[in-house]
């Protein structure tokens, strides 16, 4: 599946309050070496270089296009090294005094494993700063996509297929990162509410990410009707102040000793 960079980097949406407000819970130092897992097109990357501008920051992500621009963004940053792989390949050691992956850990179904590799790239008394969308994160957008399905006649089509996501509870990301070793685990949600001010917007939303699994193995003019079909359906969640609705996501914090 490929991804269009522009439009993840340029579209409205709970990512990046989201990614900011664990940076701020990371408690970044200026010299501390950092590991940034799935770092998307590089904007919160270069948050994490900023303040550790003595320390280094390296970046992974698996898709080509999201690693080409994270490296067109970060360009002026000298403390910042991307790479572009899986995070189910890396094999750091004791290299970092902080794992972060923010919006990432979703689209990973060995999370347990991942968890585990960042644990080993720790140093001693390094810690793991993570959050994604929590599980059942936003009906509304889970019900449009469905009533697109339904509404196109598409439900053959998708019957069989699986998830392209894992949303953990914070009991399973707690135990996880406890099997992996690490201590004084803190899981817990985050509500956040989304806001737009126009159908374009909330679909903007949609393909640049949530709707690509959905839309990627449609053809061309089936793609224009899916895309139309879930924006119009968030018509039932305007408001007087726009079309309003709900998003969850779940942090998780661990040490390692």
């Amino acid at each position: 599946m490929r991804w269009d960079a522009e439009k993840y980097d340029s579209t409205h949406g709970p990512q990046v309050d989201a990614g900011l407000k664990l940076i701020e819970m990371a408690d970044i130092k200026a010299n501390d070496s950092i590991l940034d897992i799935g770092c998307g097109t590089g904007k919160l990357t270069c948050e994490l270089a900023r303040l550790a501008h003595g320390g280094t920051v390296v970046g992974i992500d698996p898709s080509l296009e999201m690693f080409n621009k994270a490296r067109e963004v970060s360009s002026s940053f000298k403390n910042i090294l991307l790479m572009n792989i899986r995070a189910e390949e890396m094999n750091f050691k004791n290299d970092f005094d902080i794992v972060y992956s923010n919006s990432a850990l979703q689209w990973i179904k060995e999370q347990a494993d991942v968890i585990a590799r960042s644990y080993k790239a720790l140093k001693p008394g390094g810690s793991i700063a993570v959050q994604l969308p929590a599980k059942d994160f936003c009906w509304a957008m889970m019900d449009n996509i469905y009533s697109a399905i339904g509404a196109l006649g598409l439900e053959a089509k998708f019957k069989n297929m699986n998830s392209p996501w894992r949303f953990p509870l914070k009991e399973e990301i707690s135990g996880f990162m406890k099997a992996a070793g690490f201590v004084r685990v803190n899981a817990f949600y985050k509500d956040y509410t989304l806001m737009f001010e126009s159908i374009n917007e909330v679909l903007e939303w949609g393909v640049s990410a949530a709707l690509r699994p959905y839309i990627f193995p449609l053809s061309e003019k089936m793609r224009e009707q899916f895309k139309y079909a879930f924006a119009m359906g968030f018509e039932n969640y305007r408001t007087e102040k726009g079309i309003e609705f709900g998003f969850k996501r779940l942090f998780a914090l661990g040490e390692k000793q």
